[in-house]
């Protein structure tokens, strides 16, 4: 069996809410998932290379941007998993990433993630050079 292609982190600290995340992404995507508690994620981001990061999204604007920013700078892109309805309907500048709701539904979540590998790989320079 070929390994997936598709490696993502999980950085939650309800981890029950981050196995219900790994369930739904293993059943929809080819993927490989790590889960760690959120106050481990820049640890993990020098560890290893992951395509997206799926984390808890903080109170505050310009975490969520600082998270966001370090997440890109390790070479992956963010889905950010929100109980805060505020991020939802704003348009400040962290909504430039993917805000998903808790609990994360299937399809909404599967969608953000695959958008995120689509913007990853484009960001790459990969889509040029075709799969063949």
């Amino acid at each position: 069996m070929p390994h997936p292609s598709l490696h993502v982190l999980i950085a939650e600290n309800q981890y029950l809410i981050a196995m219900e995340v790994e369930r739904i992404l293993t059943e929809t995507l080819a993927c490989e998932v790590t889960i760690v508690p959120l106050t481990r994620l820049e640890s993990e981001l020098t560890k290893a290379k992951f395509d997206v990061v799926i984390l808890d999204a903080a109170p505050n604007d310009n975490l969520n941007a600082v998270r966001g920013r370090m997440i890109e700078e390790a070479g992956a892109e963010p889905v950010f998993l929100s109980s805060y309805d505020q991020f939802l309907h704003a348009s400040t500048a962290p909504n430039a990433y993917p805000f998903i709701t808790k609990p994360p539904q299937p399809e909404a979540l599967a969608e953000a993630v695959t958008r995120a590998r689509q913007r990853k790989t484009s960001s790459d320079g990969e889509s040029l050079l075709g799969d063949s």
